[in-house]
C-alpha cells in the first residue's frame, strides 16, 4: 500500500502539471494572439507560449508512458515468474502422481504375481486330486467287481453244497452195528472225537474247499 502510494502521488503530480500546461499554454496563447492586433510582436509569444506549453505536456506524456512501460514489463515478468512457479508446482505434482500411480501399479502387479502363483498351486492340487479320485474310483470299481466275484462264487459253492447234501440225503443208509454203552465208548464220547458221519462230510466238503482256496490264490 505505501509503495503504491508513493509511486502514485508522483503520477498525480505530472498529471497535473500536464494537463495545466495544455490549459494555461492554450488559454494565454490565445490571449496573446488577441492581443497582438494591438500590440505587436506579442503573436512571436503567443507561439512560444504554445511551444512551453506542448513541451512540457510532451514530457509529462513521455514520463508517464516509460513509467507505464516500465510498469508493464515489471508485471510481465512477474506473471513470466508465476508462470514459471506454477510450471514448476505442477511438474512436481505430476511427478507425485506419477510416482504413485507407479508405486500403486507395481503393487497390484505384484498382488496379482502372487495370485496367479496360488491359482498355479490350487490347479497342481486339483489335478493332484483328480488323480487320487480317479485312482480311488478305480479301486472301488475293482472292489465292487472282486465283491461280485466272491458273491457268484459264494452262490455257486451254495449250490454245490445243496446238490452235495441232497445226493448224500438220497443216498442208502446202510445200518450199521449198534454199540452198547461202555466205559470206553463214554470216554470216546468225552473225547468230542469226530464220527464216522463227520469224516464223511469233511471228506465231501475237501474238494469244494480246496476249490475255493484255488480260486483266492488265482
Amino acid at each position: 500500500m505505501t509503495s503504491t502510494a508513493s509511486h502514485s502521488t508522483p503520477r498525480t503530480r505530472r498529471r497535473i502539471l500536464l494537463v495545466s500546461s495544455l490549459v494555461i499554454g492554450t488559454v494565454a496563447s490565445l490571449a496573446l494572439m488577441v492581443a497582438s492586433s494591438w500590440v505587436p510582436f506579442l503573436d512571436w509569444a503567443a507561439v512560444v507560449v504554445a511551444l512551453v506549453a506542448g513541451f512540457l505536456a510532451t514530457w509529462a506524456a513521455l514520463v508517464e508512458f516509460r513509467e507505464w512501460r516500465g510498469k508493464a514489463a515489471a508485471e510481465a515478468a512477474e506473471a513470466r515468474a508465476a508462470e514459471r512457479t506454477r510450471t514448476h508446482q505442477l511438474h512436481e505434482t505430476q511427478r507425485r502422481v506419477l510416482t504413485t500411480v507407479d508405486a500403486r501399479i507395481q503393487a497390484i502387479a505384484d498382488t496379482l504375481g502372487e495370485a496367479r502363483a496360488e491359482l498355479d498351486a490350487t490347479k497342481e492340487e486339483l489335478v493332484g486330486t483328480k488323480v487320487t479320485l480317479g485312482e480311488t474310483q478305480q479301486l472301488v470299481s475293482r472292489l465292487r467287481g472282486d465283491n461280485e466275484a466272491l458273491r457268484v462264487e459264494n452262490t455257486d459253492l451254495h449250490r454245490k453244497l445243496a446238490a452235495a447234501t441232497e445226493t448224500d440225503a438220497e443216498a442208502d443208509v446202510l445200518a450199521l452195528p449198534r454199540r452198547r454203552a461202555t466205559a470206553t465208548s463214554t470216554e470216546w464220547d468225552a473225547l468230542e472225537a469226530p464220527t464216522v458221519v463227520d469224516l464223511d462230510l469233511q471228506r465231501l466238503a475237501q474238494p469244494f474247499v480246496a476249490e475255493v482256496q484255488a480260486r483266492h490264490a488265482n
